[in-house]
């Protein structure tokens, strides 16, 4: 739907956003729910109350940055028609142990299929809003800092044998359909479960990959992250290492609440959700979380398979160019993509024959071939497809060319 409005994902910068966020509950929901039919209905009530709302506050931040109560949003946007209005969800992982249909966490098959049908669900559901208002509509993995504590202490209060994510100590919500916290060390059996949920989210999601301590060096991040960018398809992933700081002998590898130096008391740093934070900062449910976390051991982690476990749409892995196979190359560009001319001087430089295309005017070509940003270059041979995005990977692209026509 964003290809249709003006500048779609094409060099839009800062013209894309979300105007609100609204995260539903998926446990409370879960719980109230005396079957799997009446989960759906409760679910579509509460997404129905969620996109009605987005849709009011949209209208009046228009009405008031119409009226010049936002002069410099007005200045640099001109309009919201290209912001989202987002509907997120967090604790799939608590409506799945917390429905009466299942009684599973989300380590079991089971629970895995029926949260992959609520969030196809989901987005079925939000494209029938894109129809009915108007707008676009987008599925959050939500980030929910503290709205995975607050939610589960109201429901707790009403609802006292609710299932959360620690039901001896402090609870809290697992964010959005991540699995438990403490579930696996091996960083690969995760990203296996994970890949087949997070690929369904039309809008912010992550895989956090929390280290106990730094990776040794570059190469075994480097080497980490190439693993999991070659055999998966989720389209975000982190490293966090969890650090320490001490006043006076500055950074500490690894968790340590006083300074193995001095003996001071140290600050021990962990990513909360989307950021570092220190960790005594952090409320009560994501401290919660933080001890009941297992770090992911890399070196005890098993890699099972080579490649996605499900084909991608299409390959984003830049080709070598052997020089002998005749191809065609397209360079989709916009007006106003900062990175496209210098996309078009570094193909023209490495002797490259590329035909450019606007990619506004080209959309449906771009739908073709599965083009979601600019610059990308599509290598064409045949049928096969190959599509190298944004100009870092053109760089390394027209390198190994030029290599191959010495």
């Amino acid at each position: 739907e964003l290809r249709k409005k003006s500048g779609g994902f094409f060099g839009s910068g800062e013209s894309t956003g979300s105007v609100g966020v609204v995260t539903i509950n998926l446990p409370r929901i879960a719980y109230l729910s005396a079957a799997e039919k009446e989960f759906y209905a409760r679910l579509d009530h509460m997404m129905d109350i969620a996109a009605r709302s987005l849709k009011i506050k949209r209208t009046v931040i228009t009405k008031l940055m119409n009226e010049g109560l936002y002069p410099y949003t007005r200045r640099y946007l001109g309009s919201f028609d290209n912001h989202f209005s987002t509907i997120g969800l967090v604790g799939m992982n608590e409506a799945t142990l917390n429905a009466k249909w299942l009684k599973k966490d989300l380590t079991y098959p089971e629970a895995q299929g029926f949260a992959r049908d609520v969030l196809n669900h989901m987005r079925e559901r939000l494209s029938d809003y894109q129809e009915e208002y108007g707008d676009l509509y987008n599925l959050e993995a939500t980030p929910a800092e503290s709205t995975s504590y607050r939610l589960a202490k109201h429901d707790v209060a009403m609802y006292p044998d609710i299932v959360t994510a620690n039901m001896n100590g402090t609870p809290y919500y697992t964010n959005s359909s991540h699995l438990p916290v403490g579930y696996t060390e091996d960083i690969f059996t995760a990203l296996d479960v994970q890949d087949e949920l997070q690929t369904l989210y039309t809008s912010g999601t992550v895989f956090h990959a929390f280290l106990g301590e730094k990776l040794p060096d570059w190469r075994a991040a480097a080497s980490l992250v190439r693993k999991i960018a070659e055999n998966y398809r989720l389209p975000y992933y982190t490293m966090s290492p969890t650090y320490s700081v001490c006043k006076n002998h500055g950074y500490i590898t690894g968790e340590h609440y006083s300074c193995p130096q001095c003996g001071g008391a140290t600050e021990v740093y962990s990513r909360i959700t989307g950021y570092y934070r220190p960790v005594q900062n952090w409320n009560a449910g994501k401290s919660q979380e933080f001890k009941d976390r297992k770090v992911y051991n890399i070196g005890a982690s098993h890699l099972t398979h080579q490649g996605p476990l499900q084909d991608g749409c299409v390959s984003c892995v830049p080709t070598r160019i052997d020089g002998e196979e005749k191809a065609r190359y397209l360079l989709f560009t916009t007006k106003t993509c900062p990175n496209c001319r210098m996309a078009k001087i570094m193909l023209e430089k490495a002797g490259v024959p590329y035909e450019n295309m606007d990619a506004n005017e080209n959309a449906e070509l771009c739908q073709q071939y599965g083009i979601m940003q600019a610059p990308t270059l599509a290598v064409i041979r045949g049928n096969d497809v190959r599509l190298v995005p944004n100009a870092s990977n053109i760089k390394a692209f027209t390198e190994d060319y030029a290599a191959a026509k010495a």
